[in-house]
């Protein structure tokens, strides 16, 4: 029996544990950032399978190594002819598995404070064109995962902004939060028929888009924002059903509106 006003051992552990701090009080001051946030469409199929565990590691690995070829360089066995690319001018200041996809932070090159537009540029061409061509990654996983049900899309959402750096009290590995890591989680999962999607606020100009034929659109119905400018790849906006681009996004005035 305990007395009315004094908390039970239980309440005391429970206390305890929530008065204890995770994160120091004192960090660093935002920094600029890119956030990229990948998906796995299908990833809840293939968890759910027998024995999946022996090449659930196996799987992930060679996704991440994938993504990671896109930043750091090496070779991108996934195009028509294979070629050797160069690491990407960003700092990688965070990787995080997420249970079905990946989170990346960029902080720009060294002591700079801004992305170069041809760093935004490479980072944009080089998951597009994973995303396009994942069926080849998944080949490459085939007779190292003997499974079926593999995950058969990769999704990407891309988003710039400031960032904050929590250092935790046990030393671990930092966490970061910011506006743009939401954005970019809602961009990944905001028009799967697409499977890309960047913000525009990573800064790149109407003639970088157009030469490489990405295109602005207005998405009008992410959860949690106002609207949005989005970049999307051209040819795959032009592709998407009416009632999907009708109600998902709008377009962006012209001069001759």
């Amino acid at each position: 029996m305990f007395l009315k006003g004094l908390a039970t051992p239980a309440q005391s552990a429970t206390r305890s544990r929530a008065e204890t701090s995770v994160f120091a009080s004192a960090h660093p001051a935002p920094r600029n950032a890119i956030a990229l946030i990948f998906d796995l469409e299908g990833f809840s199929g293939f968890f759910n399978q027998p024995d999946v565990h022996d090449y659930l590691p196996v799987f992930i690995n060679r996704i991440f190594g994938a993504v990671d070829i896109c930043i750091s360089g090496g070779l991108k066995y996934w195009e028509r002819e294979p070629v050797e690319i160069s690491p990407l001018l960003v700092q990688l200041v965070h990787m995080k598995f997420m249970g079905d996809g990946g989170l990346y932070v960029f902080l720009p090159h060294q002591n700079e404070t801004a992305f170069r537009g041809d760093t935004i540029r490479a980072l944009l061409n080089r998951i597009w064109n994973l995303k396009s061509s994942f069926d080849v990654v998944l080949e490459k996983c085939a007779d190292e995962i003997p499974v079926m049900d593999l995950p058969q899309r990769i999704r990407f959402g891309v988003s710039r902004g400031s960032v904050l750096e929590l250092h935790r009290e046990d030393g671990g590995p930092s966490e970061y939060v910011g506006f743009c890591i939401n954005l970019a989680s809602r961009l990944q999962r905001y028009c799967p028929e697409l499977g890309f999607l960047g913000s525009a606020r990573l800064g790149l100009p109407e003639r970088d888009l157009r030469k490489h034929d990405y295109m602005k659109v207005v998405a009008t119905k992410i959860k949690g924002f106002t609207k949005e400018i989005v970049i999307v790849d051209k040819e795959e906006f032009e592709a998407l059903p009416t009632a999907i681009a009708e109600d998902l996004f709008e377009r962006l005035p012209t001069a001759d509106d």
